[in-house]
């Protein structure tokens, strides 16, 4: 991963750079999470849906009805959008980039955090887990290093990001 992938502009925007690998491996993240909301009994997807109420199969029933449907268009609107955003970045020796407006910035934080919270149900993920890449042969490297790939980046976006917020206080 490009040291810094992401860098703000004093407009709230964001430059990206990162290698035309790395883009095209988001691009399909962001294809496959559209897929799997298509699917939504699908058990990968439970920690994007988590219940309101543990306790009260009722209440939670209820608050499912009335959320469900703008919960699923806000994670598809956002998988679309970067889909989109790579699609109009630029390729050039190996390298893609953008500028990703203050919106598709969030959106692209919305699918990354996405994304992670599927592969680290599939993965069964703790917080003790490693971070560092497993080798090639391992058979879970595959999903494990790209989940290890998206944590990373989603730091990378959110310090981006936080850089046009105002101070915090100590209070």
């Amino acid at each position: 991963m490009i040291e810094h992938p992401f860098m703000p502009r004093g407009d709230g925007s964001l430059d990206v750079k990162l290698s035309s690998e790395e883009a095209e491996a988001i691009r399909r993240v962001a294809n496959d999470i559209l897929d799997e909301l298509k699917q939504t009994e699908d058990p990968g997807l439970r920690r994007l849906f988590p219940p309101a109420y543990k306790d009260d199969p009722d209440r939670n029933e209820e608050f499912e009805v009335l959320t469900r449907d703008d919960l699923l268009a806000r994670k598809r609107n956002a998988a679309e959008a970067v889909v989109k955003s790579i699609d109009r970045g630029k390729n050039k020796r190996g390298t893609w980039s953008a500028r990703l407006q203050e919106d598709v910035a969030q959106a692209w934080l919305a699918l990354v955090n996405d994304a992670r919270l599927v592969l680290g149900t599939r993965l069964d993920v703790t917080e003790d887990m490693d971070h560092d890449p497993l080798p090639p042969d391992d058979p879970k490297a595959p999903q494990h290093n790209l989940y290890v790939y998206l944590s990373a980046l989603e730091w990378a976006l959110v310090e981006a990001l936080m850089v046009g917020l105002p101070p915090g206080t100590e209070d």
